[in-house]
This record gives structure tokens, C-alpha cells and sequence, in this order.
């Protein structure tokens, strides 16, 4: 459970984004417009990062290569798939695009058939980690990424050799419950204004989004945006 001003700060921060992230939507005619929303809910991510007081801000342990958390299933809603993939389409060449879509096959190959429990075991690096261990669509890349912070990489290092390991003892509740309000509150907003809210596989997800120019064509019309064989959970 978290302190009385932490539980106060988490609904106040959950009830404006959904507020100001709903209001966005429903005033936005073009699909420009749109992204440009769900642009912005990213970005109070980010500004709620900054504004977390700087003695909780010193607790994390996440740098730049860093990577042991890009390196296990990740869950995504629809329009986290669509940004990364107008990113990648937008700042990548041909050369680096036909790569992703290389590796995003690939990871899609591995996890045909695989339970959800199978997935989540998987261990895998992103097909978006550069050749140092960092993330090349930074700036666009999902919310579970943006909000996954702990105080010790070497614990996050264990848990990763043996899920057995508590990660859970290195996260940071004050700044976790601040960006999941943030996150949930978007997350609420676009799921109540009638997009697909189906969680998908986001390596699996992205391969179709890059490959079928109809997934963001689907979204915007408020239907699924991919195949249920790009589902997290298997057989949902």
C-alpha cells in the first residue's frame, strides 16, 4: 500500500490524464491530430518523471545500455505498436528497416506456438536494442518501458538468469505509482473513446504493423488493429 500523499498524488495524476487525454481525443478530427495525442500522453510520462522529487529520482539505477529489461515478453496495447512503428518507418533507412522487420519475423517464428506461460520465460533481446544495449525508438518506444524503473540492475540481472530472483524488492513505489497513474490514465481515456484495447505481443504486433499498412487503417476506424496470432495471451 502506498503513504496517504502517494495514494493522493496517484489519483490526481491518473484523473487529469485521462481528462486531459480524453478531451484530446474527442477534439481531434485527423489521424495527425490523433497520434499527436497519444504523442502528448507519452510525453506526461516523461514529464512526470521529471517532476518526481530528485531524492527519488537518485534511488534509480537504469542507464543508457542497460538493457535486462529488453530482453522479456513485453505487453502493449494497439496505438504503443502504431507510434513505434511511424517511428521506425519515419527516422530508420531502408537498410535498418528491412532489418527490423528481419528480427520482428523471427521473433514471431519463436513464439508460434508457445503458451503464455512458455512466453513470459522466453528470454530474448528486443529486435530494436542497437548493438550496445540501447534502444533505437527511444523516443517512441512503449509505456511499459517508460515506467519500468528499479533501484539495483545487478538484481534485474539475477532475476533475468532465474525469475526466481524478487524484483519486485528493487522497484521504486513512490516513482511507480506515479508514471502507472500517468499510463493507466491514458490507457483508460483511449479504451473509453472506443480503440482496441486488446494487449498484444509488441514484437509480434510491430512485425505486422510494418508489414500491413491496414493495422493503423483498422485502429483509426476503432477496430483491431492486428491478428489474434499477435495476441500476449494465447488464445484469447
Amino acid at each position: 500500500m502506498f503513504s496517504p500523499a502517494i495514494e493522493k498524488q496517484r489519483q490526481q495524476l491518473y484523473a487529469q490524464t485521462a481528462v486531459d487525454t480524453g478531451e484530446g481525443l474527442r477534439a481531434a478530427k485527423e489521424p495527425t491530430e490523433i497520434f499527436g495525442v497519444l504523442r502528448g500522453g507519452m510525453a506526461a510520462i516523461e514529464q512526470t518523471l521529471v517532476q518526481t522529487p530528485a531524492k527519488i529520482r537518485a534511488s534509480i539505477a537504469c542507464s543508457a545500455g542497460c538493457s535486462h529489461c529488453c530482453k522479456v515478453a513485453v505487453d502493449v496495447q494497439a496505438q504503443e505498436v502504431l507510434l513505434a512503428a511511424d517511428y521506425i518507418q519515419t527516422h530508420f533507412n531502408p537498410e535498418q528497416l528491412a532489418g527490423v522487420i528481419e528480427r520482428t519475423a523471427a521473433h514471431r517464428q519463436r513464439l508460434a506456438g508457445l503458451t503464455s506461460e512458455a512466453r513470459v520465460r522466453l528470454i530474448q533481446p528486443c529486435a530494436l536494442l542497437d548493438s550496445v544495449g540501447r534502444c533505437t525508438i527511444y523516443e517512441d518506444r512503449p509505456e511499459a518501458c517508460r515506467v519500468h524503473h528499479t533501484s539495483d540492475a545487478d538484481v534485474c540481472a539475477a532475476h533475468l538468469a532465474d525469475p526466481s530472483v524478487d524484483l519486485e524488492s528493487v522497484f521504486i513505489p513512490a516513482l511507480r505509482a506515479r508514471l502507472f497513474a500517468v499510463m493507466l490514465g491514458m490507457d483508460s481515456a483511449i479504451e473509453s473513446a472506443g480503440y482496441d484495447d486488446r494487449s498484444y505481443d509488441f514484437g509480434s504486433a510491430l512485425h505486422e504493423a510494418l508489414t500491413n499498412s491496414l493495422c493503423r487503417v483498422l485502429w483509426l476506424r476503432k477496430r483491431p488493429a492486428f491478428s489474434d496470432a499477435c495476441l500476449a495471451e494465447v488464445g484469447r
